[in-house]
């Protein structure tokens, strides 16, 4: 079963040269459960 979360979310940077992405807290519990699993993800950057 496939799941699809769409949400706008913050680029931070975590240490080490590493950046993470920051989703909002309310999608926070629901990918919660999906913890430690690969996902897909695609990032698109708006101009402005």
């Amino acid at each position: 079963m496939s799941y699809v979360y769409s949400f706008e979310a913050k680029i931070m940077k975590y240490g080490g040269g590493r950046y993470i992405i920051y989703p909002p807290k309310k999608y926070q519990e629901k990918l919660r459960k999906h913890h430690g699993k690969r996902v897909k993800v695609i990032v698109i950057i708006e101009p402005g």
